[in-house]
């Protein structure tokens, strides 16, 4: 078992490096490879988490699903789902997914944002706190009926530019 800062220490390594590639080997089993035509992210569905990359060097055409320069992705950015409870034994604000987000205010404090609303794209409502931690945002999806955890979302706030807070 893991904690959360186990896995965010390797935020800004390389796919390529050596290090980074060990610990992906030793502590995930049955990791999708990396595709950036596809999701950018490499997944671990029995382990519910999925590790996102920034490759702002990778030139590709992703509606003709070409890949001119493969880029360097880099280790930026995870998702993390109620079953990583299998492999992290420690999320962040000690919170547990089984937490409300009145419980998860408690202990984190007032979110620094909130975005809540109705997604057309996506055709339903959503509900989503952000907190910072460092040099960390910590976001927690929500359910905004029962607002339970759907997923926790962690980033490096200088690496992923388009999300930065």
């Amino acid at each position: 078992m893991l904690p959360y800062t186990d896995i965010t220490r390797y935020f800004g390594s390389s796919l390529a490096d050596k290090d980074f590639e060990s610990f992906l080997r030793k502590v995930f089993v049955h990791l999708t490879e990396y595709n950036i035509l596809d999701t950018g992210y490499i997944m671990s569905d029995s382990a519910g988490i999925e590790l996102g990359f920034t490759n702002n060097n990778a030139v590709f055409d992703d509606n003709d699903q070409i890949i001119f320069e493969k880029g360097n992705p880099i280790f930026s950015h995870c998702n993390l789902y109620p079953k990583s409870v299998v492999l992290i034994d420690r999320l962040p604000f000690d919170i547990s997914f089984t937490d409300s987000r009145k419980i998860i205010c408690n202990k984190a404090g007032v979110p620094m944002k909130t975005n809540k609303g109705y997604s057309t794209l996506l055709n339903k409502s959503f509900l989503v706190d952000s907190y910072k931690i460092d040099n960390l945002i910590v976001t927690f999806d929500y359910n905004p009926e029962d607002e339970t955890i759907i997923f926790i979302s962690i980033r490096d706030n200088d690496l992923v530019k388009h999300l930065k807070l």
